[in-house]
């Protein structure tokens, strides 16, 4: 009768390791385990690596632990390496904002129209056409009040009551404009900005039934279109 005696693979693992340690002990390789680092546990050849069985695994040491264990030889087994922690980013320097040094402040040039009404009477003698004294000082009072002013142009209208032929109201009221503006242009004001026209008697304010009324709608109107320089 034979007998199959069966041979276990750990009892082949144990029996090539122990014959791989006497070969080397034999071939008069280096068969001390290394000391204080990394695969202390293992047998290791002339050049530092571990000595490997027929079966392909690292031989162990007679004092091996599994805290020995390497990731090389015992994947399963080896205790993992804590994962590396990154240092502290520097926190990035604050750069202070830049600060414009502001600017002079600039004059800003506000649009200011304005317009005057003059009594005629105050400026003319009845049914004339030549300024009195009177006259003449408010122009100038105007023309004070509008220094520094960017004056672009200057309108005067003239009127009248309905005291006579409309045709000669008309022609009166332009009269009076034209006066107004000779006297401004002999002031230094520029002819050409200087618009005049006369409209007679059909644009009154007041009634004409009156003397009053009448009063009223004998006048002269003198508007300043331009814009004044106010520094703020």
């Amino acid at each position: 009768m034979i007998y199959l005696k069966t041979i276990t693979q750990k009892t082949r693992t144990s029996f090539a390791l122990a014959l791989v340690s006497v070969c080397a002990a034999a071939a008069g390789l280096p068969v001390a385990p290394a000391q204080a680092q990394e695969g202390a546990g293992y047998w290791k050849d002339s050049s530092g690596q571990p000595i490997r069985s027929g079966f392909g695994e690292c031989v162990r040491a007679g004092y091996f632990s599994p805290s020995m264990a390497t990731e090389q030889c015992d994947p399963s087994i080896a205790p993992k390496k804590a994962a590396a922690v990154p240092a502290p980013s520097q926190p990035a320097a604050v750069v202070a904002p830049k600060v414009e040094p502001k600017a002079a402040s600039l004059p800003v040039v506000v649009p200011t129209p304005q317009s005057m009404t003059y009594k005629a009477d105050s400026f003319f003698d009845f049914d004339k056409s030549g300024l009195k004294p009177e006259g003449a000082a408010a122009l100038l009072r105007m023309l004070e009040q509008a220094k520094g002013s960017n004056i672009e142009e200057i309108r005067v209208e003239g009127h009248t009551d309905a005291v006579g032929p409309e045709g000669y109201n008309l022609k009166l009221s332009i009269r009076r404009a034209e006066a107004v503006k000779a006297f401004l242009v002999k002031q230094g004001v520029r002819a050409n900005i200087v618009k005049t026209e006369g409209f007679g008697e059909t644009q009154p304010v007041a009634n004409n039934a009156t003397g009053k009324g009448r009063a009223q709608n004998r006048r002269v109107t003198v508007e300043l279109i331009g814009s004044k320089v106010d520094r703020k």
